[in-house]
């Protein structure tokens, strides 16, 4: 609310009336009532009616006669279909507003709205540039620090981004990478391969059909192994805007895999090796907040299992927290775990809803079994997906499941609640039905995310259970996210016997 007056003591007065009697927005008459039908208000002559009408009471009545109104004149403040508020104009006794006076107090409003909310775009823009330059230089940041060469091609064929890396992998020259042109690169990276025809024809073949993702195995003349990684960049109205390549030097692990397959302990330690690339290698520091993991592997932990987890940033003090259970094990389970965890990745680019990044995750499954036809089992997967956000010092999450164990919250004062997002089992139908629920931890609150080989495991009692689980948890109650981890996983070997007959994944987040 803001008033003008050429008579200063008049200013005083209306500034006075203004913050005793602050302008409510509920009447049915005033500048309420334009600004809710966007009609304007014309009283050339206002009467003892008309002020009873918007007063609260005697004395609020007394205020406003002593001002000395002739006519008002309330006009909408309205610009690009939105109303914003209202202009009230009055003049003194002896003058009477007439109809050109109303013109221009339209006119006026019009200005005025159109100003206001210009300066409201305008700062929407601002801060849009800056989450834009934020997200600019993150994307920097993570592509220099990567062990990967990244390359982003424009649909026309420019080198829109790359790092470092990439350019050493494939030893090209600056003069190269400064022209930013794909068929300069790729000319390059076919005198280095073992078979160019076969690499230059895959290039193609997906540059043309843009598959969901690729995966292949590149062998270079000099004897080093690199694997491609790609995948179409689309955004959320499905317009293209170019290809994302991700190149490894795997040569180390290839040769170390070769070493290991002369050995008698080889099948143990792939399994192992394998099982640890599922898994981040630590997790990232979240302020505000203390992550815990604990995984255990089936039996001897000789077959890798389709249990995962992973913690990302996606934005500005937000996170991506993912756990999930992919059905099976093996190489097959541990590719459709890949697939698992780096398209959620890939996904939570693109959409922040957590009930969207597992639709994309389904139909990736989806597509994977399709391409198997017959000489592949049908895999299946149960996954849990929640976006972390800090704000006011609490931590909010939302949650969405796709045929996953519930998380458990738990409170300082030891209640313990489910989070209930029913969602439906990932890679088997079309149409994952999938919903998402809301959480927000306090400092002391904990959320449990685990995988069913918690529940399920068997022993002399039965299963281990979500009772019993709730029951532990709710001890732990206002415990570190490492002591509550440690203490679920020591509970879960204990109940079989010091051995797990299935998979064991846990995450523990807690608010601090």
């Amino acid at each position: 609310m803001a008033t003008a007056h050429v008579d200063l003591a008049k200013a005083r007065q209306m500034r006075a009336l203004l913050e005793r009697y602050p302008a409510d927005l509920t009447p049915t008459v005033g500048p309420a009532a334009v600004v809710k039908t966007g009609r304007s208000v014309y009283s050339p002559d206002v009467s003892e009616e008309l002020l009873a009408k918007v007063t609260a009471g005697p004395e609020h009545l007394e205020m406003l006669r002593s001002i000395g109104m002739q006519s008002v004149i309330i006009v909408p403040l309205a610009a690009r279909g939105r109303r914003l508020g209202a202009l009230s104009l009055a003049t003194e006794r002896g003058r009477v507003a007439d109809k050109d006076d109303l013109a221009l107090a339209r006119e006026l409003g019009r200005r005025a709205a159109l100003a206001v909310d210009n300066a409201r775009l305008f700062h929407d823009m601002e801060v849009a540039q800056t989450e834009a330059r934020f997200q600019a230089a993150l994307l920097r940041a993570q592509n220099e620090a990567g062990i990967d060469g990244v390359l982003i091609v424009s649909p026309e064929g420019e080198m829109i981004s790359y790092n470092h890396r990439f350019a050493e992998i494939w030893g090209i020259d600056e003069q190269v990478m400064h022209s930013r042109s794909d068929d300069a690169a790729l000319a390059r990276a076919m005198e280095q391969v073992d078979d160019p025809e076969a690499f230059i024809a895959r290039v193609r073949q997906v540059y043309e059909q843009r598959p969901s993702r690729t995966q292949e195995e590149v062998v270079l003349c000099d004897g080093r192994v690199v694997d491609r990684y790609g995948a179409p960049l689309y955004g959320d109205d499905g317009t293209y805007y170019g290809w994302a390549w991700y190149f490894r030097d795997v040569t180390e692990h290839k040769q170390a895999e070769h070493a290991l397959f002369e050995s008698g302990e080889r099948f143990a330690t792939l399994a192992r090796t394998l099982q640890e690339s599922l898994l981040p290698p630590d997790l990232p520091e979240v302020r505000g907040v203390e992550l815990a993991t604990r995984y255990h592997p089936a039996g001897a932990g000789l077959e890798v299992g389709g249990d995962f987890y992973d913690v990302f940033r996606t934005g500005r003090d937000r996170w991506g927290i993912v756990v999930g259970d992919v059905c099976g094990k093996g190489a097959e389970a541990a590719r459709f775990t890949a697939l698992a965890r780096y398209t959620v990745r890939a996904a939570s680019v693109q959409t922040r809803a957590p009930s969207r990044v597992l639709s994309v995750l389904n139909e990736a499954m989806l597509r994977q079994n399709t391409s198997q036809g017959e000489q592949g089992e049908e895999r299946f997967a149960t996954v849990i997906y929640a976006t972390l956000r800090r704000a006011r010092g609490r931590v909010s999450l939302t949650l969405s499941s796709g045929g996953h164990p519930p998380g458990l919250v738990v409170r300082t004062d030891g209640t313990v609640e489910r989070v209930e997002a029913p969602g439906m089992v990932l890679g088997l139908f079309p149409q994952a039905d999938l919903s998402e629920a809301e959480v927000t931890l306090k400092p002391g609150d904990s959320l449990v995310l685990y995988t069913d080989g918690v529940t399920e495991a068997r022993g002399p009692e039965g299963e281990f259970g979500e009772q019993r689980l709730i029951e532990l948890v709710s001890g732990c109650a206002g415990a570190s996210a490492k002591t509550l981890a440690e203490e679920l996983e020591l509970a879960v070997l204990d109940h079989q016997g010091g051995d797990a007959a299935d998979d064991i994944a846990i995450l523990v987040i807690h608010a601090t």
